[in-house]
């Protein structure tokens, strides 16, 4: 109320701008409804349950003001849509209202569906007019319900529990969808639309913009028939159709009178002015249009501009758009998401595939669906805070490359793009297709996984990570005196992980017995490395392990050399020890490994039943259990 406040003390009774005052006064709702502030007191839908519909058996969606639904094929990305679309789309008929048995959920075998939504801020004039006594404090609940046996009903009142059957939608008129699907066809849109866009746009003239037009269609008359004249003097025009007439003349007396010629079809203004086509003007000339990214960018735009031109106090509209980012380059399905945000103040649901459209949104503005069990499911209930939080390490936008965790079965975290580079070869040659598996490899850049595995216990996204067995140094203050020590800042790391990511029942007996013996873990730098710390080491590997936490013996480069590959690196770097290789590897480590990848790709296969390829493997597992919960 306070950020009300100080907004409407920037604005006059006419809306215009004026000069900061303090105002002493209450804001009332019918002040706040005066004040046509974007963004503010706006009807949107909170949340959807759906039950027994389709990929759905028993699901709470909560949505944003501005929702992007993700998911991979076949998620039920559309059937969430076609979901709101039976309770708010004008184009559903009462037909399709009373659905089929296919659409009832056959893997719980449910016999009944019920979709109900919660919306919110209702203080529009002409939904409360509408909604009435179903009306309480701004809110206001919606259901259908069918079952196979029986008819659907739609059901409304202010609370779940005092829901009461009406006749109809009786709402349509005044809350309504309006919906583009993924089979959008610019000319058939237009063929629809176009008279409409241009009827909207003569409203919009002023008298004297009419007079001109009404000018220049009486000099498009006469310039018609001139042609016409000049087109009928054409010699092939009058000869063209001769032998014709006198066949005609030969077939029946009254065809002496007639004469069969051609004419130009748009003699009459009127009638070429509502056949005109749509053509995309250049600097030379008008092109044809056909370029299936173009024309998905004038149906959005004309789409667009359509729902601005019909905008009415009485009724509120909402918009769902799938997969807008059709036959466009990232640069453009970025550029195309901005636009359809930045220009619908009402709630709108997109669909999409593309990293690139995700990576507009805030996290906690994304439903990310997944399958488990054959059902759909969603994670952490859609719209959360709680994923707004666990994002937060990313500031305000995530990249394309970390947005691609959005669509994937399983993600593997590495630390730099050397390792990127080394296991992507490597699965390939342990006949690991990470692409049909839906899996991708992500370097965090360093050790900062902590981000990425928030965002995949966000979105329920199984991960493996590996990372290196560092020996780092730290200085500590024993009395007046900075001692020098050395810890393992691997095993310190993935600990940490798990203490603060990965907390749970299983694994709070390991956690115990880390805070029991961290202080193994360290030892004075002048000393040699005891044995306490190699036996917590030892104990601490094969328990995170459990938890998809995996530790090199050293690092990528030691771990390389003390393998089977060591003949083919030595040979390739031109060494004779394993040192001197290891520090050739650890210059310009990804531009090295992209060069020995390139001469020795088929070489890898020796590290099939190597450690280092335990990751690999593990991902793979974890892809596959996904995988087969969606069949």
């Amino acid at each position: 109320m306070d950020k009300i406040h100080a907004l409407l003390t920037f604005i006059g009774y006419n809306g215009r701008v004026k000069k900061r005052k303090k105002w002493n006064f209450d804001v009332s709702k019918s002040l706040l409804n005066k004040f046509k502030i974007k963004g503010i007191l706006k009807m949107k839908i909170e949340w959807i349950k759906i039950k027994g519909f389709r990929n759905f058996d028993d699901e709470t969606i909560n949505f944003a003001n501005q929702t992007l639904i993700i998911g991979s094929n076949d998620v039920g990305k559309t059937n969430l849509i076609y979901a709101l679309r039976l309770l708010f789309d004008r184009s559903i008929s009462d037909r399709d209202l009373d659905l089929l048995n296919s659409d009832y959920n056959v893997y719980t075998r449910s016999s009944s569906i019920e979709i109900t939504v919660k919306l919110v801020d209702v203080k529009e004039d002409c939904l409360i007019t509408v909604f009435k006594g179903d009306l309480k404090e701004g809110t206001v609940y919606i259901q259908y319900k069918n079952s196979i046996n029986g008819d659907y009903g739609i059901l409304s009142g202010p609370s779940e529990e005092a829901l009461e059957e009406k006749n109809s939608r009786y709402y349509i008129k005044r809350l309504n969808m309006e919906y583009v699907n993924t089979n959008r066809n610019l000319n058939s849109f237009m063929k629809r639309e176009k008279n409409q866009i241009l009827e909207n746009a003569k409203l919009q003239l002023t008298e004297q913009q009419a007079q001109a037009d009404e000018k220049t269609v009486s000099k498009i008359n006469r310039g018609l028939e001139l042609i016409n004249k000049r087109v009928d003097r054409l010699n092939y025009i009058q000869k063209s159709l001769s032998k014709v007439n006198q066949e005609l003349i030969s077939l029946a007396i009254h065809n002496e009178s007639q004469e069969l010629g051609f004419k130009n079809a748009n003699s009459d203004p009127t009638r070429m002015l509502d056949n005109l086509e749509l053509t995309y003007n250049t600097q030379d000339g008008a092109l044809t249009l056909g370029g299936d990214g173009r024309n998905n960018q004038i149906f959005l735009a004309t789409w667009v501009s359509k729902q601005k031109n019909i905008k009415s106090l009485e009724k509120v509209t909402f918009y769902a758009i799938e997969e807008p980012e059709a036959h466009l380059h990232p640069q453009q399905q970025r550029k195309l998401s901005g636009y359809l945000l930045d220009n619908f103040e009402e709630q709108v649901f997109i669909t999409t595939h593309s990293p690139f459209i995700a990576s507009e949104f805030k996290p906690d503005r994304i439903v990310k669906l997944y399958t488990k069990n054959k059902c759909t499911k969603v994670a952490k209930g859609g719209c959360s805070e709680e994923i707004k939080i666990n994002f937060d390490d990313f500031g305000y936008r995530l990249d394309a490359i970390t947005s691609d965790v959005f669509f994937v079965n399983a993600v593997f975290l590495v630390e730099g793009p050397s390792e990127k580079l080394f296991y992507t070869a490597l699965a390939k040659q342990l006949d690991m297709d990470l692409d049909k598996l839906n899996v991708t490899i992500i370097s965090v850049n360093g050790i900062g996984f902590k981000p990425y595995i928030k965002i995949c216990l966000a979105l329920d996204i199984p991960f493996v990570l590996r990372t290196d067995n560092d020996i780092s140094s730290k200085t500590k203050k024993i009395g007046d005196t900075d001692v020098k020590f050395k810890f393992g800042s691997g095993i310190a790391r993935v600990m940490g992980i798990l203490k603060e990511l990965l907390e749970t029942e299983d694994n709070r007996s390991l956690i115990t017995y880390w805070n029991e013996h961290e202080e193994a873990n360290e030892w004075k730098h002048d000393k040699t490395r005891p044995q306490a710390a190699i036996d917590l080491e030892n104990y601490i590997i094969p328990a995170v392990e459990e938890n998809n936490m995996f530790l090199s013996q050293v690092d990528l480069e030691n771990d390389l050399v003390n393998s089977q590959l060591n003949s083919y690196l030595q040979e390739f770097y031109e060494t004779r020890t394993c040192a001197s290789t290891v520090k050739k590897m650890q210059k310009a480590k990804a531009e090295n490994m992209l060069n020995f990848l390139n001469e020795h790709i088929d070489d890898l296969k020796c590290l099939q039943d190597d450690k280092i390829s335990e990751p690999l493997k593990r991902i793979k597992q974890l892809a596959e259990r996904v995988v087969s919960a969606n069949e």
